[in-house]
């Protein structure tokens, strides 16, 4: 394949996971690119397949990439790209593969056009092997399209690239639409645009389109949009071949259109059914084959009678007894003389009795009427026994001969299942399913169940299990605003209940500290997983109670907080006096708009004794009280105009609250 040994891309000439020396880029396609690479630990050539950011950024197309990767990496077939490794670099995932030196399907036919039959069929022979070899180990591949079919140099090397990688695009976003990639609608089957889902007749569908291909240098359905392509491949059938390339056989023009019914059950099984009947009509092309008497099917030429009566072909039906056409019928014949036996007789008639006399007694019309009574009496109750025998055989095939006993093919792997279905005479529709108890790959579901009555021939539907349904919790969450995480952990299938907040010192506020469980860990879709969110470095709270409320209000300014204090006159204890009993918030990380309460005790205070020295007693007595104190009149005079003389204690000096002062007045 050309490479691009250009330094435009930044990959080109770095080292992937110091290994993986990318020389240069080979093609970019809508979902990655490919680049052309040295493993210098084997010192091979290879092909390194780097996702673009868009997928690459998303932690779940990453999982799953590496998933399928790894059973891309299992299928070792001569007809599959192998794949070597898998890894990410700087973020974005990669694959590393085998380089195949050639050129890809869809760059034969833009160069050529329509192929001869016998060119079509020598590529569609291995794609379908490497198919076959796919659908054995329970893989679909999903996206069968000629940029997917690799042509080698030597034009004999044909191999299918991109097992299970489509199968991760349909997992994600924005560029799938129900599980259907739609850049490759062209091939699309119709389940999977309808319902969302592929099996192995899907894959049998696009390589029927494919071979439409291949024969008439177009695919079947063309339009200005994907909408229009899609609605054409559900609601029309697929054309024959022969009618824009007349020169298809006939046998290979049948054989394309069965493939790509729109009825999944109308199509071969699988990959390795559609080879089977694709190498019959290959060979029949050749010369070696020939088309059986009943129709339908092809022979082998050694499988064909050379000689000898030719041989009938028989369905369900034929063990219903059927009566036999008239003159073909043997009846015993009245005794004539010494001499019993018995004589074939046209239409049914038997002999006349001898000397050619009639027997008495009344006639019917038609052959019965030439019977005896006692004749005409066995002839009626054997018409009678054959319809009754004709009825019970059509009622016990159409009760109950016509079904047979679904296998049991709960636990086995989808092989042995499909093996089971066709020792049994069934078809298989293989669908896959997340359960939390089933192993891995394994049936866990079949329908109808085990010993169920089904119709022979008929589908059985089959489960495989892909584990339990979990999802990794993104470690990139970690530091993100609380906003984001939620949107991303919903889109992820969970539930995110309200946060809870811790201040931290490195992690700024609104941003994500941690989760539960934890990031990088796994939980199943759909439980709850609850986030934990910064409220920043925080502002350290001291304990305030039993500091005096001067005290306690400088802490308060100093941490630049706001503050509220309210006196309770309850507490009278005089050690209690003036200082902090209760705050709220309590010790700790608060955060700088925070209002800090506290609450302080009135108890016995201190109280300076104010001068009152000639005032008027009303009024000395008014600030005494107003300051905590007591008072008491002494003097000569005690009329309203009468003022202080001296007072006791003296003023300035600090006394408790409620002591008493004595005022003399005159």
């Amino acid at each position: 394949m050309p490479v691009d040994r250009t330094l435009a891309d930044p990959l080109v000439g770095s080292v992937l996971e110091g290994r993986y020396r990318i020389r240069g880029r080979i093609a970019r396609g809508g979902m990655a690119t490919v680049y052309d690479a040295m493993d210098e630990r084997l010192e091979r050539t290879v092909a390194v397949k780097v996702m673009h950011p868009g997928y690459a950024a998303d932690p779940a197309f990453v999982h799953r990439f590496i998933q399928e990767a790894r059973s891309a990496a299992a299928l070792s077939h001569p007809h599959v790209v192998a794949v070597y490794d898998q890894g990410v670099h700087e973020g974005l995932a990669f694959l590393v593969m085998e380089q195949v030196q050639g050129r890809t399907l869809r760059e034969v036919l833009v160069q050529r056009g329509r192929l001869p039959a016998a060119e079509a069929l020598a590529i569609i022979d291995p794609v379908l092997d490497a198919l076959a070899a796919a659908h054995r180990h329970g893989m679909v591949h999903r996206d069968v399209k000629p940029e997917n079919v690799l042509i080698g140099n030597d034009g004999r090397s044909v191999k299918v690239a991109d097992f299970g990688l489509a199968r991760a695009v349909a997992a994600v976003g924005p560029t799938s639409t129900r599980g259907v990639v739609m850049g490759t609608v062209a091939y699309v089957s119709p389940e999977q645009i309808t319902y969302g889902q592929a099996s192995t007749r899907s894959d049998v569908y696009s390589a029927g389109i494919m071979l439409f291909e291949m024969l008439t240098g177009n695919v079947p359905y063309g339009g200005d949009s994907s909408v229009n392509i899609a609605f054409q491949h559900v609601h029309a059938d697929v054309p024959p071949p022969s009618s824009r390339a007349p020169l298809v056989p006939p046998s290979l023009d049948e054989l394309t259109v069965r493939a790509t019914r729109r009825d999944p059950n109308a199509r071969p099984a699988d990959a390795g059914a559609f080879l089977d009947e694709l190498r019959v009509v290959r060979d029949e092309l050749e010369g070696r084959t020939t088309r059986s008497v009943s129709g339908g099917g092809l022979l082998p030429t050694s499988a064909v009678p050379q000689s000898g009566p030719p041989t009938s072909t028989f369905t369900a039906s034929a063990a219903v007894p059927v009566p036999q056409a008239p003159g073909q019928h043997t009846q015993v014949v009245p005794r004539h003389g010494d001499v019993r036996g018995t004589a074939m007789m046209p239409g049914g008639i038997l002999p006349p009795p001898p000397g050619g006399g009639h027997r008495a007694g009344p006639t019917l019309p038609g052959p019965l009427g030439r019977l005896t009574s006692q004749q005409r009496n066995l002839a009626i109750i054997a018409a009678v026994v054959v319809l009754a025998l004709i009825a019970a055989g059509t009622g016990w095939y159409l009760g109950v001969g016509r079904y047979t006993e679904t296998p049991q093919m709960l636990e086995l792997s989808s092989t042995d299942a499909t093996a089971q279905a066709k020792t049994a005479g069934l078809e298989i529709n293989v669908v896959q399913d997340f359960d939390d108890k089933a192993l891995l790959g394994r049936v866990f579901k079949q329908s109808p169940e085990p010993g169920g009555r089904i119709r022979k021939g008929g589908t059985v539907t089959i489960t495989i299990s892909k584990g339990p349904d979990v999802v990794p919790i993104p470690t990139s969450l970690k530091g993100k605003g609380r906003t984001e995480v939620e949107q991303k952990l919903k889109a992820l299938g969970f539930t995110v209940p309200a946060p809870k907040f811790e201040f931290n010192d490195d992690i700024d506020a609104n941003k994500l500290i941690s989760t539960s469980p934890p990031l990088g860990n796994k939980a199943k879709r759909g439980s709850s997983v609850t986030i934990v969110i910064s409220q920043g470095k925080g502002i350290s709270l001291p304990n305030l109670v039993d500091k005096s409320r001067e005290e306690a209000e400088q802490i308060i300014d100093g941490l630049g907080l706001q503050k509220d204090v309210t006196i309770d006159p309850t507490n009278t204890d005089p050690a209690k006096a003036g200082k902090v009993l209760k705050q709220d918030p309590a010790p700790g990380q608060v955060t700088g708009d925070v209002t800090v309460k506290l609450t302080v005790a009135q108890g016995q205070s201190q109280v300076e004794i104010p001068d009152v020295s000639g005032q008027q007693f009303d009024e000395a007595k008014q600030q005494l009280e107003e300051a905590g104190l007591r008072v008491k009149r002494r003097g000569g005079r005690d009329d309203d105009d009468a003022r202080v003389l001296f007072q006791f204690p003296s003023p300035g000096n600090l006394v408790a609250a409620g002591t008493e002062v004595t005022l003399f007045t005159g």
